[in-house]
């Protein structure tokens, strides 16, 4: 049976009783909006004729709207009173539309305990929560070659230890590899060293110590101790990685297909090694999350439907259905502790990294956050004379050119 079929066929048989009725005294319409796509779209209308089987006072119609619109589309549609009831998207939409007014707190619609903390965190603004996860993820993960690396290492010394025993540069081959173009992948080892990106006031804190400690920890994997190659981007690091001239790599959950098809039984997934006097990485965490628009929290007759509705498409059945369908990791909590999450390899791999990640930050100003890093990453890796130091200071001073008055993401 094909992806496609098993999906659908999931679809069709998902757990009925999750729900409870919610008796109305006439047809209620919901619109549901959601950025899933094929396979996963199917799954989202699965559900939605499971619970209009149920309930069949309920007509649900699930529209799709393209990830990269749809906090524009949300907006157009509150100016013309045409606002959907359910979004089902992605958790960084939380910022911008919970600033705009467009989504409401969860805290009274829906139990919030039922999910897994890491997940909630994701869309916790000043004590209330925004969207609940439907699924989360998104965290890079330490990849290992079994063949090379019969077990993951436990912290940054182990790390370091068995990337050293796997390189030989000459031969072409390498320890860890990973992607040194993107600060994407600097993001784990700030909670790792306790460095951020915004103090709790919103303000820039890149030239922080705890950034130069992580900068400096980074330069010395390439520099120091040799184990990294000296140019890498997402492709060469995936090439070296699937061709196994690489021991380790770092990646997020997008590659597992990839990698399984290409390692087999010798792929091991692990959290990225806890930082030797420090803490565990914090990978940032996005995901598919619910959230409620406004409009609807505020009709109180339809607002109760709204989070039955919730209620039953992450309940513990529909969200293991969801996982055998998907392979993606459940936002809820009862769900991630069963076995078809603890004693799948993968997922529950990918579930230990996440349960150490943390939200991403929900600023306006990360685009500019981005660019700041990344930049800095790039003069970082490119030499071992740069100064650790100086990177970080010179990180923070963009950044705070930025976000001042007339800066690319500051006010006008």
């Amino acid at each position: 049976m094909s992806n496609r079929s098993k999906t659908l066929a999931l679809a069709g048989s998902l757990a009925l009783l999750a729900g409870s009725a919610v008796p109305a005294a006439a047809q209620t319409d919901i619109v549901l909006w959601t950025t899933e796509e094929a396979g996963p779209l199917e799954f989202v209308e699965g559900l939605a004729a499971a619970y209009e089987e149920q309930n069949p006072d309920v007509s649900i119609t699930t529209i799709f709207h393209a990830a990269e619109d749809m906090v524009n589309d949300v907006l157009t549609a509150s100016l013309g009173g045409q606002s959907p009831d359910l979004l089902w998207t992605q958790a960084d939409h939380v910022g911008p539309l919970a600033a705009a007014g467009q989504i409401a707190p969860m805290d009274d619609l829906v139990d919030t305990s039922a999910y897994v903390p890491a997940a909630i965190e994701v869309t916790t603004v000043d004590g209330q929560v925004w969207g609940v996860p439907n699924s989360f993820g998104n965290a890079l993960v330490l990849y290992y070659n079994r063949d090379l690396v019969p077990e993951a290492p436990a912290n940054t010394d182990e790390l370091i230890e068995v990337a050293v025993a796997n390189t030989d540069a000459d031969a072409g081959k390498y320890g860890l590899v990973y992607d040194q173009t993107q600060s994407f992948w600097l993001t784990p080892w700030l909670g790792g060293f306790g460095a951020s990106v915004f103090d709790e006031e919103g303000n820039p804190s890149l030239g922080s110590d705890e950034m130069v400690e992580a900068l400096t920890f980074l330069q010395d994997l390439k520099w120091i101790h040799g184990v990294m190659p000296l140019d890498t981007n997402i492709e060469t690091a995936n090439a070296l990685w699937l061709d196994g001239s690489a021991a380790m790599t770092i990646n997020g959950d997008w590659s597992l297909g990839q990698f399984s098809d290409a390692l087999g039984d010798s792929l091991g997934i692990a959290p990225i090694p806890e930082v030797v006097g420090g803490d565990w990485p914090a990978p940032w965490l996005s995901g598919k999350y619910l959230m409620v628009p406004s409009a609807a929290a505020g009709d109180e007759a339809k607002a109760e439907i709204v989070a039955d509705v919730i209620d039953f498409i992450n309940g513990k059945d529909n969200q293991i259905a969801m996982v055998e369908a998907l392979a993606r990791i459940p936002g809820n909590a009862e769900a991630i502790d069963d076995p078809v999450v603890t004693e799948d390899p993968a997922i529950s791999g990918f579930a230990a990294a996440a349960s150490n990640g943390t939200q991403q930050p929900i600023n306006l100003e990360m685009n500019c956050a981005w660019d700041a890093m990344t930049n800095g990453l790039v003069t970082l890796y490119s030499s071992a004379d740069a100064s650790p130091t100086d990177v970080a200071a010179g990180m923070q001073s963009a950044l705070e050119d930025a976000v001042a008055p007339g800066g690319a993401c500051g006010p006008a």
